[in-house]
């Protein structure tokens, strides 16, 4: 299992010296941003064609007459309108809610589209549609992709363009020539392993055999400046930024779907060097001014699924939503077109503003037993309350301001707590200022009780931590638990309604972190505490929370 986000953040803060040579960009006011995003819509929608298709005439993976993917154009066109809505207003958001779903009822009146890049996009779009209402193609192209990874020779572990049809299908066609794969690469490759990973999320079944196959590649394959080619046997060979961003998330989302299931111990796992490595190899050589929309498509995925702000010291939204707004071309990559460009340049702009609902603190101590555990509990909320949100890693270096851009502050442990009077001051200041400082008691161990205990009462003499009665609203709404575990809260502000601090002394960290159907009571335990904090702090005036981050935030 992968211990990288701790290790990242220490990348991140020895690199900046080297990397930062130039100015970071400054923020871009939200104003341009939703320009820009209703700019790359206007483009895509001028597109349609009557029959519902998008983009289908004008974007090219590939070069002139090789490789055509009109279902997959049409699903990435689909992708970046959905994510785009929440910024859209007026007609603009109307046309495109329209497009997009004249544009998925295209998509499923076509044959299966036997292409890797098709098959990822299709999966990634329905699933953010509707994954209920398109179980059966959803699943269809995930059976197509897992039958479709090669199994031997130099290629093990990855894909190549081509896929089979799915085994009913080949029962059909017996007659005709087995159809073969064309060799791998590691930009076929990133598509399905989204296409997998939402095929999962949509509840099918991936073999194990899958990911283990592709992590052994990523593994084997890895050059030794940490970064990766475009495939070992032709093209580019050496390291650069669209295959190794691409290939880093890639293979955690590998080790997160082999080994997040099992975490029996809750005990830090190690770090895993490969990934190590591939973030080292972005924080020191990622160039932003020369990232085609298609490299920060991957950049955007890397930062959301790692909670991280920075790579080398640089606010990775910052400095593409600069480069997005300020140069309008988007071209995505070689002589692809420039309204595949406009979609990937969406998705990564829509995506970036999505608001961060939870910190994660990184601390002195064990801070990160269950890496995955705020992650989850966050995709949970995303997922089913169709509420796309995210999370993040701070410290305490941050100031109280950065801090209280974002209402939950999430702490566990099994150890004693050490703060120095410095970061004492901030977790005060934060609380008393409207943020809610959540905390765990990791595997109920007993030290971390104490500890934390003993904090709040050193933060706010006279004050004690309250057990909250079965009739308050964290164990009503928006789901009534039919288990209600036991929680401690501190009011500050005598009867009002708001708790600066929540305490569960049982845990529910190791169960989110696993995740699965199983940990559902507890997600929505998580989820009630969430929409309770979010509803208190509404009425506040707390700062607005983007996922950007000022300089020196994060760390």
């Amino acid at each position: 299992m992968v211990k990288w986000m701790t290790r990242c953040l220490w990348t991140c803060g020895v690199l900046v010296g080297v990397v930062c040579e130039c100015r970071a960009a400054e923020p871009v006011p939200l104003d341009q941003i939703q320009d820009a995003i209703r700019d790359g819509c206007e483009r895509i929608l001028r597109t349609q064609r009557e029959d519902g298709a998008l983009v289908i005439d004008t974007g090219h993976f590939g070069r002139e007459g090789v490789y055509v993917y009109p279902v997959g154009v049409v699903s990435l066109a689909v992708l970046a309108l959905e994510h785009a809505l929440p910024h859209l207003k007026g007609q603009t958001a109307t046309r495109a809610r329209e497009a997009a779903l004249k544009a998925i009822a295209w998509i499923g009146q076509q044959p299966l589209d036997q292409k890797t890049y098709s098959a990822g996009l299709v999966i990634s779009a329905l699933y953010q549609d509707h994954p209920s209402k398109y179980q059966r193609l959803i699943g269809e192209y995930t059976e197509m992709l897992i039958l479709s990874q090669h199994q031997t020779g130099r290629d093990t572990g990855y894909w190549g363009y081509d896929l089979y049809l799915p085994v009913r299908y080949q029962e059909r066609q017996k007659d005709k020539p087995p159809p073969t794969l064309a060799r791998g690469d590691h930009s076929n490759t990133q598509f399905a392993v989204l296409g997998l990973l939402f095929g999962k999320y949509s509840g099918f079944q991936v073999p194990k055999k899958t990911w283990s196959l592709l992590r052994q590649h990523y593994i084997d394959f890895q050059n030794q400046d940490g970064g990766w080619g475009y495939g070992p046997d032709y093209g580019r060979k050496g390291s650069y930024a669209n295959m190794t961003l691409a290939s880093t998330i890639s293979l955690e989302i590998c080790e997160e779907m082999l080994f997040a299931g099992e975490h029996r111990q809750c005990i830090a796992p190690p770090e895993s060097r490969p990934v190590e490595k591939g973030l080292e190899w972005v924080g020191e050589n990622l160039k932003y001014d020369e990232l085609e929309t298609y490299g920060l498509y991957a950049l955007e995925r890397l930062g959301i699924l790692s909670g991280l702000s920075e790579f080398g010291g640089k606010a990775w939204f910052d400095e593409g939503a600069a480069r997005l707004v300020r140069t309008r071309s988007w071209q995505a990559q070689g002589c692809y077109g420039t309204e595949v460009g406009a979609a990937f340049a969406v998705l990564f702009l829509s995506r970036g503003l999505e608001p961060v609902i939870i910190n994660k603190l990184k601390r002195t101590g064990d801070w990160d037993n269950d890496p995955y555990d705020i992650k989850h509990l966050v995709e949970y909320i995303t997922t089913y309350f169709q509420y796309p949100k995210q999370w993040r890693i701070v410290t305490l270096k941050a100031d109280v301001d950065f801090l209280l851009r974002v209402p939950v502050l999430y702490i566990s442990g099994h150890e004693v707590l050490h703060f120095t009077d410095d970061e004492k001051a901030k977790l005060k200041q934060y609380v008393e200022r409207g943020g809610t400082i959540f905390a765990m008691d990791c595997c109920a161990k007993g030290d971390f009780d104490k500890s934390f205990r003993s904090l709040v009462a050193e933060l706010w003499p006279g004050e004690t931590l309250q057990g909250l009665p079965k009739t308050h609203p964290i164990y009503e709404n928006p789901r009534p638990l039919a288990t209600r575990p036991e929680f401690l809260g501190l009011s500050l502000d005598k009867g009002q309604g708001r708790l600066g601090v929540i305490y569960s002394p049982h845990d529910m960290c190791c169960r989110w972190h696993m995740g699965g159907s199983r940990a559902k009571a507890v997600f929505d335990v998580g989820t009630n505490i969430f929409f309770y904090v979010d509803k208190i702090a509404s009425k506040a005036t707390l700062p607005a929370a983007p996922a950007r981050a000022p300089e020196g935030g994060q760390n």
